[in-house]
């Protein structure tokens, strides 16, 4: 008999030990802690407490979750030294220690380097985003009081250094329920706030002012000098309320105006007697805009629309410029030369550019209900097919029963938004899609031969005619949203058909 080597041992300890500190009842109360907070506790009563409390069970939830995979990857690289013979140091300090120092001084820098830099910031926004819906972390020196919480996250590991085996075992069952919940929890943080809105535009002296939110109230303003290629940040208030017409100073008869609930600008040469368009974004890429600034946070302030809602003038040497506010599109700007150029706001708000301006197209891109449709319509399609063939002979109630339950589950996860209510909605549809699809899959081989199968080819077809005619719309190909959905109908009956055509034959 083999007889596993102290190192072995040691290594062995510490990931029971990792696991058993993931699950003492304080590091428990901190994930709660967490999660009722970052989805409940925020929303309800924003502010500097509830943002702190996240910190410090942060402090408490992070180490241990860190050693965890620590530990685990010490056991792995000694499997692999034992597998080339390698010699153990008797001298070796035990590794749980090392884990769990390792585990809290990493978490105490990379918290000090997001709190404390602009680039730790979004660094750790671009991480989340990974795991999470749109997110922001800010960087607040002031958070950094959460960190002495670490010195508590130390004492809780040393009380679950010993303690006999069947009480590690039954702390190491404990955590398998609570590391999926320690991974929501941590990778909870504050919802993305509303995108930045431009909502007046005025000028002031030589430079045109931007003053974000409905009716510029927003209190935030930027101010451009030169045409819109650099910006900085405006003190004050806007003088009047938000001019929906304005004509030149020095030609009076040459006006512009904005169209309401539309992103277009259209131009009069003669007083207002008549007007054409000067510039427009059309109703089917206007629709795409608003669902890419749709505030992804269903229980956050709602977005502003991507819409003209203002229009000022400014004379300059040999012409004149004219600054839309366009709500979350930003601002657009009509230079001496008369060529229009829509400016976006960059990440932080603080300014304005071509280059930071959302796509009018982007395959795939704000479709992700429709992919959901498409994959509902196509599991439709499989059950039926699998009835018609045969796969309900032996017991068609059970058949019926299992397939709605697959269909509903999946329901739940095309409709789950991914807060605290539609993660416990993602997790019900996932074992319901398990569950419904096992026992389609179980009523299905035992009804064998079924007949007809080449009928499936209608399951990825359906999906196709669904989804295509959206992914050419999102892509530009089709402007009109309405046009996408009754091709994707077109081609939905175009297969059904050929489906039935290949059943009847079968």
């Amino acid at each position: 008999m083999t007889t596993p080597s102290p190192r072995t041992v040691r290594h062995g300890e510490a990931t029971a030990r990792a696991a058993a500190w993931l699950g003492h009842p304080v590091t428990m109360a901190a994930i709660g802690l967490l999660i009722v907070n970052d989805h409940l506790l925020k929303r309800l009563w924003p502010g500097a407490v509830t943002g702190k409390l996240s910190d410090f069970a942060g402090m408490l939830v992070a180490p241990a979750l860190l050693a965890l995979p620590f530990a685990s990857a010490i056991r792995i690289a000694e499997a692999a030294a034992r597998a080339v013979r390698r010699p153990s140091d008797p001298r070796e300090k035990p590794s749980g220690e090392w884990t769990a120092v390792a585990a809290i001084l990493l978490t105490g820098a990379l918290f000090t380097l997001v709190k404390t830099t602009a680039a730790g910031a979004e660094t750790a926004t671009a991480v989340w985003g990974l795991f999470t819906p749109p997110a922001q972390v800010i960087a607040d020196p002031t958070d950094l009081v959460a960190l002495p919480f670490l010195a508590v996250a130390w004492l809780v590991r040393r009380r679950v250094a010993g303690g006999p085996a069947a009480e590690r075992a039954a702390r190491r069952a404990r955590t398998m329920v609570v590391l999926p919940a320690a991974v929501f929890a941590v990778t909870a943080t504050s919802p993305m706030l509303p995108a930045s809105s431009a909502g007046h535009v005025e000028v002031h002296d030589s430079a045109i002012v931007v003053f974000s939110g409905v009716s510029g109230e927003g209190g935030a303003a930027l101010a451009t000098s030169d045409q819109g290629r650099s910006w900085r940040t405006w003190q004050g208030a806007p003088s009047g309320r938000p001019r929906t017409a304005a004509c030149v100073p020095d030609e009076p008869r040459r006006c512009y105006r904005v169209v309401p609930g539309r992103l277009k600008v259209e131009e009069s040469a003669d007083g207002g007697a008549s007007w054409s368009t000067a510039w427009e974004i059309s109703p089917g890429r206007q629709r795409l805009l608003d669902r890419h600034y749709e505030n992804p946070d269903p229980q956050g302030r709602p977005s502003d629309p991507a819409a003209s809602v203002a229009v000022t003038i400014l004379p300059v040497p040999g012409g004149h410029l004219v600054a839309v506010a366009n709500g979350t599109d930003g601002v657009v700007l009509r230079d001496v030369a008369g060529g229009w150029h829509r400016l976006g706001f960059a990440g932080d708000g603080r300014g304005l550019s071509e280059q930071a301006a959302v796509p009018l197209a982007g395959f795939g891109e704000a479709i992700s209900g429709e992919t959901g449709v498409a994959a509902l319509a196509a599991l439709i399609v499989l059950l039926v097919v699998l009835w018609l063939a045969g796969a309900a002979r032996r017991s068609p109630a059970w058949f019926a029963f299992s397939g709605v339950t697959l269909w509903l589950g999946a329901l739940l996860i095309v409709m789950s938004r991914k807060d605290i209510g539609d993660a416990v909605s993602m997790g019900i549809g996932a074992s319901l899609v398990l569950l419904g699809g096992a026992a389609v899959l179980i009523v299905t081989v035992s009804s064998r031969p079924l007949r007809g199968v080449r009928a499936l080819v209608a399951v990825p077809l359906t999906f196709a005619a669904v989804y295509l005619p959206f992914l050419g719309w999102s892509g530009g190909w089709l402007d009109t949203y309405g046009v996408a959905v009754l091709l994707a109908i077109a081609l939905c009956a175009v297969v059904v058909a050929l489906a039935v055509r290949t059943m009847r034959r079968a």
